[in-house]
């Protein structure tokens, strides 16, 4: 819809859409956002000793993608990010949820300056 609307108002822009694939084994929910090969560092989120963690893939700066086991809000956000070419910095996403979804928030109410700025 923020597509349409954009264009409608003289703003072309590409579609892109963000590859994303999930599958259930036993008792894990695996989901994965983004395409994280050249990848250089990474942030992990949750408990890698209980199966629910998610790891956050960065080359430089740039968010690539994100793995997830048994966090599939962690895969929604994530697909929200990258859908809307976001890039949280590592010490965001160390922050945890809450500070990434306040992050999206404020890049997307400056979405209308970044158009046409």
């Amino acid at each position: 819809a923020r597509l349409a609307a954009r264009t409608i108002l003289g703003h072309v822009e590409a579609f892109a859409a963000v590859p994303w694939f999930w599958s259930d084994i036993g008792d894990m929910k695996l989901q994965m956002v983004g395409l994280t090969q050249g990848g250089d560092s990474h942030v992990v989120l949750g408990d890698l000793a209980d199966n629910k963690f998610s790891i956050y893939h960065y080359a430089g700066s740039r968010l690539l993608g994100i793995e997830s086991v048994n966090r599939p809000a962690d895969h929604m956000l994530g697909r929200k990010m990258l859908g809307a070419g976001f890039s949280p910095t590592p010490q965001t996403v160390a922050g945890g949820p809450d500070s990434l979804k306040a992050a999206l928030a404020a890049f997307n109410e400056d979405e209308p300056t970044r158009a046409t700025g």
